[in-house]
């Protein structure tokens, strides 16, 4: 049985989520980071694989990570040891990741993932002020203030 949690932790510049997944035999528990990114730069993903019943993580470990968009694959790379996977999503969607043949025995992990662009900045400054400048505006062209009520 294939499950997966997705727990969200923001962070100072980029947003990382953690992604959890086990194994389809049950040998492997696969938590991935992800540094979530803009649309066309560098997501980062951290892999760890740990053991289940000891909670413990395995090291070294050899496994298969691809990444599919409607069951076409975007990217395959096999027989990689790295915890650091780095991926650029062209477009927003969902996608699955999996991770197969985990150290030769032919188990699988899928992780779903939704990508979106990213909330920047100056997004957030921008709205902030246009809603800033329309309360002023508002407060200011009858001379009374928004927040106190008449008193007739």
């Amino acid at each position: 049985m294939l499950s997966s949690v997705l727990v969200f932790q923001p962070t100072s510049a980029q947003e990382q989520i953690r992604l959890e997944a086990v194994s389809d035999q049950g040998t492997f528990k696969v938590e991935i980071m992800w540094t979530s990114n803009d649309i066309g730069t560098a997501n980062e993903f951290e892999l760890h694989f740990i053991d289940p019943d000891t909670g413990s993580e395995i090291e070294d470990i050899k496994y298969d990570i691809s990444i599919y968009r409607d069951a076409n694959p975007e990217i395959q790379r096999s027989d990689q040891t790295s915890i650091f996977q780095e991926v650029f999503f062209e477009e927003i969607g969902s996608y699955e990741i999996r991770i197969d043949d985990i150290e030769d025995l032919g188990e699988r992990a899928i992780i779903p993932i939704q990508v979106t662009p990213e909330f920047q900045l100056e997004m957030f400054v921008l709205v902030a002020t246009a809603l800033s400048i329309g309360v002023l505006a508002a407060r200011t062209s009858n001379g009374n203030n928004l927040f106190r009520h008449s008193i007739n």
